[in-house]
């Protein structure tokens, strides 16, 4: 059989990175219409082909729009292929898999993220050469990580397959902008990753019919994105933290000299979870510290060493009062504690104490007078922060609310630890909040 396959100048990478001795990811797209699910589907479809039982997985966050719209490219590619289904391959829809005359299978996995499954464990039989993560942007990094850990283990010594990866996507602001994007920007990525920007420009194949309908039903910053790809744009209103916000915290000058005041904000947790302690002067993160797995006792002792060490006042410390927290009342009067779900201090329209306490740390994140000396988690924080956002203005009762936690810890794979302890950072300074509902415009709301 033969098979005239023709790829673009940037889906022809994707087969010479897979060639090659180095390369074991890469992510492909940029935008719209770039042929990023054709040549997955392409990729997938020439391996199982030369390889007799192969096995390669292919992935979404969603199962069911793994049949609706990466299957359908697949059936695509093998009939432009001249590939019949009653001799050169056959698909069972239930149990997830297209098996090719020579026994090679492509496996559909759901990436997911379940709280009763948060190190999908409901991975772990699987035997896979290679895979492939189509529209990459809608899972999170544990679920990517935990599938490529799946990689390899599929007669890949006595083919001469590494465990490769390809991923697609469209510009987004998560793991994939962090690890590929920005790099291959700033000419730091690794060796063994490659970034592909395709563009429709880069697809003859695309119909203009269909891009000129994009142009005029798309919004300016969408069509920056979606067909121009730029992965620097932003367009979330509902976000509190831009690309450009979270850059300019670590953007350090001095310290505020009308505040120097030494603080304590802590993210309380036992055992399972990580404590997260911020030290502050003023306005002005100096150190972050974590730790994993502490009991009860040890929690105590940190916080006072953390107070002897910075000479922070026990009345100049605040935690997560909520569950585990409550009980550090009793060794440290006058600190702050703070009941998340709790009534706003300020009474401007706020749904509870959390929401407004990410808000007044946006507000001082977005005027300059919030700085992070601290980097040692510069790209935890800014993942973390990139996710918090308000709930749709349709969907609130009167009052302004942030999305739920589990919603964030499905985008991220974990809690927000370093962001939650920098909001509770703001209880000091919401007395001084002379902030009113006129001030959501400068967040878009």
């Amino acid at each position: 059989m033969t098979i005239d396959f023709k790829p673009t100048e940037k889906q022809h990478l994707i087969f010479e990175y897979f060639n090659d001795t180095i390369t074991t990811e890469v992510l492909y797209g940029g935008s719209l219409s770039s042929g990023k699910s054709y040549v997955l589907c392409s990729l997938m479809a020439m391996k199982c082909m030369q390889h007799p039982g192969i096995r390669i997985g292919v992935a979404r966050e969603h199962l069911t729009d793994l049949k609706k719209t990466t299957i359908v490219s697949l059936f695509e590619v093998l009939g432009d292929w001249g590939l019949d289904s009653e001799k050169h391959y056959r698909y069972n829809s239930q149990a997830g898999e297209l098996t090719f005359f020579n026994d090679s299978k492509i496996i559909l996995c759901e990436l997911a993220y379940n709280p009763s499954d948060p190190n999908y464990n409901r991975l772990g039989g699987l035997l896979l050469t290679f895979g492939a993560i189509d529209e990459a942007a809608g899972i999170n990094e544990k679920g990517k990580e935990i599938f490529q850990t799946r990689l390899g283990r599929w007669r890949n010594a006595e083919l001469g397959i590494k465990p490769f990866l390809l991923m697609t996507c469209n510009p987004a602001k998560n793991f994939l902008f962090r690890e590929f994007y920005l790099p291959d920007k700033e000419g730091t990525i690794k060796p063994y990753q490659k970034f592909i920007q395709a563009l429709p420009k880069d697809n003859p194949h695309v119909s203009p019919e269909y891009l000129e309908n994009l142009q005029r039903t798309l919004s300016p910053n969408e069509r920056r994105r979606l067909l121009h790809g730029d992965w620097e744009v932003f367009d979330d209103s509902e976000t509190l933290f831009t690309y450009t916000d979270i850059n300019y915290l670590f953007q350090y000058n001095s310290l505020d000299e009308e505040d120097t005041q030494m603080r304590l904000s802590c993210d309380i947790a036992f055992t399972s979870d990580e404590c997260v302690f911020v030290v502050w002067s003023g306005k002005t993160v100096l150190k972050i510290i974590k730790k994993d797995k502490l009991d009860r006792t040890t929690i105590v002792d940190t916080i006072k060493k953390i107070c002897a060490d910075f000479k922070i006042r026990y009345d100049m410390v605040s935690w997560d009062a909520d569950g585990v927290g409550l009980y550090l009342r009793e060794y440290f009067p006058g600190g702050k504690e703070i009941h998340n779900g709790g009534k706003a201090l300020k009474d401007v329209g706020y749904k509870n104490l959390k929401t407004e306490l990410y808000f007044k740390l946006s507000e001082f994140a977005k005027t300059g007078h919030l700085k992070i000396k601290d980097e040692i988690y510069k790209s935890e924080i800014y993942d973390q922060l990139s996710v918090i956002k308000h709930k749709p203005r349709q969907s609130m009762d009167n009052k302004i609310e942030l999305i739920s936690k589990s919603d964030m810890i499905n985008i991220l794979g974990h809690s927000p630890d370093i962001a939650d302890a920098l909001a509770y950072g703001m209880i000091f300074h919401l007395k001084n909040s002379a902030m009113t509902t006129d001030d959501f415009v400068f967040i878009n709301f």
